[in-house]
């Protein structure tokens, strides 16, 4: 071995700021890399390495910041020393390396420590607890991106909070910078790029693949200057050469019209790009969570157009999730007293009850004097014990509305159900529990275990402490799920909480039942209207849409081209400027419908609206029997139809188009079809279930 002593000069670099940094200083052979660190006293320094002189040496100067390896990857102030200027010499002292002052300014800011910090909530405010954080630095090429992961995933504590801490260095070499990254392609940079290109028809680029690679000679044939040699024992094999990005911007530019939106989002070559120099990270967030015991769900997924770029060294974000999260709830806590409160339905909040109507012929119904939507089905029935609530369990009694024949509702319409909570004091990710709460009989009394009662005779005592105990998350304030088909009739209905004591035992004490007040002494707050109406299905008929129901029902009567009636199956030839009729119905006995649709469709995938004159031209829509005509709820119940709400039945009805020409286009096969829904809440789903169809079809020659 022999001694290599490596200096530096550093006096162009003010007494001052000498103290500012420490500098590192490699050496490389083979694939053994040593370095020391030394201060730069009174603008000198140098260090000793013993080396092979057999074998090159390449000799690296950069911030005390740079790994080993880093060393020799960013773009550094280096050396070589070759085998034949060792000679016979034991020592070799080399010219001092100076060190300018644009290296020393470059060297402070290259590797630096960045801490990002923040919180995952619901979009109600609640934190969501363990939840894995992922943060990733954003880089996009013409139609490519490249994200990568900075720092380790963070898991949020039970105020949904996290950090995350990572080292970030620039000034790469950019053929090794390019190695770090993994592209594909980015289809929403596809759909801003796209259209540009077809501005001008010269431009020919190949369709975009998913490696990066792009046919600049077919661009421009002038050759490119020539890369840079490779530092040894590297070699790229990218398509795209990252050196030649700014020589290929400035011919791009020269062709691709201005676009200042693409400038804006940052998008090359529209915006310069060098990345290798770029010292502060470009960061989006995306958040996964697993409370179900099931797969992780993505609860926070930022795309590139959401990048915050050139975030400073300390950056706090919050991160709002999605429906998917499981949130700690942040409702204040339940009301003091022994009391009760039922806030609504199908969820907390779902819909409260004062989106419920209470008198007059809208009581039960959600949304009174708008949609008046009855219940079907399954209804969950959300509320509050308060603070001192002494029911460690409770039944639910119902009776007709505005009635006091209270009873036990039938012992098949209460349903089990399950709460979760979130235990702060377990170990992640096994901190999510879930807890089945079935209906419990004892004699003759069908009931559920109150929450409090749940708490209490499951210690520790600190429920409620999110971040050192446990905290109810999932079904938190749900009291009764309530299934209404084939136990309750169809109907208006009260329904109210009644309580009871445990014995020593554990089990209800008969004699303690009790109807519990309502918190705020308001005994309506334990009171809650609900209108039921379950549809009745016969047996399904093979090989037809029609459902075998009257709730709703529809059917097409009589179809009519220029007054000729039309079989179905048949087929007629379109006489012109002749009209076209259909006669049709669209009921429910219960008043219940919400409305109904009529189309036509034919060709391929070609459909038109019959109730729109957008789509038909001029027509007339009347009552043959029943009514008002529709074909909306909101129109059936205002001026000048105006059916008594919330009852609007349907009836048989004509539909009269003045040019059937509009129908029917061309020669072809047509099917009417016709679909009528109600306005039902059917199993708590907002969406309406409850709908029936017919379809008619023949065949039309122009």
């Amino acid at each position: 071995m022999s001694t290599l002593n490596v200096s530096l000069d550093a006096s162009q670099i003010a007494a001052a700021d000498q103290k500012q940094q420490k500098v590192r200083i490699a050496v490389l052979q083979g694939t053994s890399i040593k370095s020391q660190v030394v201060a730069v006293d009174g603008g000198k320094a140098a260090v000793k390495f013993d080396v092979d002189p057999k074998q090159t040496a390449q000799i690296a100067v950069g911030p005390e910041s740079a790994t080993d390896a880093d060393m020799f990857h960013l773009q550094t102030l280096v050396s070589t020393v070759a085998p034949n200027q060792w000679g016979d010499k034991a020592t070799l002292a080399l010219p001092p390396l100076v060190v300018t002052p644009k290296w020393w300014s470059l060297w402070l800011t290259w590797c630096r420590e960045f801490t990002i910090s923040g919180r995952v909530l619901c979009a109600d405010g609640s934190p969501v607890p363990g939840a894995e954080v992922h943060a990733y630095d954003v880089d996009f090429f013409w139609w490519w991106s490249s994200v990568v992961q900075v720092g380790p995933t963070a898991i949020t504590d039970a105020s949904g909070h996290f950090t995350i801490r990572f080292r970030w260095c620039c000034g790469w070499w950019p053929w090794w910078w390019w190695t770090l990254r993994q592209w594909r392609l980015e289809p929403i940079l596809v759909d801003k790029i796209r259209p540009v290109l077809r501005l001008n028809p010269a431009i020919k680029f190949p369709e975009p693949d998913p490696v990066p690679s792009l046919d600049w000679v077919a661009l421009n044939p002038q050759p490119l200057p020539p890369r840079p040699s490779l530092p040894p024992g590297l070699a790229v094999t990218k398509v795209i050469d990252p050196t030649v990005i700014p020589t290929l911007r400035d011919r791009l530019l020269g062709v691709l019209p201005q676009v200042p939106e693409l400038e804006r989002l940052r998008l090359w070559p529209w915006y310069p790009w060098t990345p290798w120099f770029d010292c502060t990270p470009d960061i989006i967030f995306r958040v996964t969570q697993s409370c179900s015991g099931g797969p992780a769900k993505l609860i926070v997924n930022e795309n590139i157009f959401q990048t915050r770029w050139d975030i400073p060294t300390t950056l706090n974000v919050t991160l709002v999730a999605n429906q998917d999260a499981c949130c700690l709830p942040n409702h204040g806590g339940d009301p003091d007293g022994d009391c009760v409160v039922l806030t609504g339905v199908c969820g907390d909040p779902g819909i409260p009850v004062t989106s419920i109507g209470r008198t007059g012929a809208t009581a039960g119904y959600a949304d009174p004097g708008g949609r008046d939507r009855p219940f079907s089905e399954v209804v969950n029935v959300s509320g509050q014990f308060g603070t001192s609530s002494q029911a460690d369990y409770y039944g639910i009694e119902y009776t007709p509305h505005g009635t006091s024949a209270w009873v036990e509702v039938p012992p098949p319409a209460l349903q089990p159900f399950t709460r979760g909570y979130f235990d702060a004091t377990q170990p992640w990710p096994n901190q999510w529990f879930y807890v089945p709460f079935p209906v419990q009989t004892f004699g003759t009394l069908h009931v559920y275990q109150s929450r409090h009662r749940y708490e209490g005779t499951h210690p520790p005592a600190n429920w409620g402490s999110a971040l050192t105990g446990r905290t109810w998350f999932y079904n938190v304030n749900l009291l009764a799920s309530i299934q209404t088909s084939g136990t309750i009739s169809d109907g208006t209905y009260d329904f109210r909480i009644v309580g009871y004591k445990a014995l020593g035992s554990g089990d209800p004490d008969p004699a303690s039942k009790r109807i519990m007040p309502g918190c705020g002494n308001h005994a309506d707050n334990n009171l809650i209207v609900l209108r039921i109406d379950n549809r009745l299905v016969g047996p399904a008929v093979p090989g037809t849409v029609h459902v075998n129901t009257t709730e709703p029902d529809c059917g097409i009567t009589s179809v009519k081209l220029g007054g000729v009636a039309v079989a179905p199956c048949g087929a007629q030839q379109l006489q012109h400027g002749t009209p076209f009729e259909i006669d049709f119905f669209c009921t429910d006995p219960n008043g219940h419908l919400d409305h109904y649709e009529l189309v036509v469709k034919y060709d391929l995938g070609s459909v038109k609206n019959l109730l729109s004159t957008a789509d038909v031209g001029s027509l007339t829509l009347s009552v043959l029997s029943g009514g008002p005509q529709g074909p909306d709820y909101s129109n059936a119940v205002t001026a000048p139809q105006s059916s008594p709400r919330p009852v609007w039945k349907g009836g048989s009805l004509r539909l009269h188009i003045d040019d059937a020409s509009k129908v029917f286009p061309k020669t072809c096969c047509y099917l009417i079809e016709l679909t009528v829904w109600k306005r039902n809440i059917v199993n708590c789903d907002g969406h309406l279930t409850y709908y029936n169809q017919m379809h008619y079809s023949f065949t039309v020659t122009v």
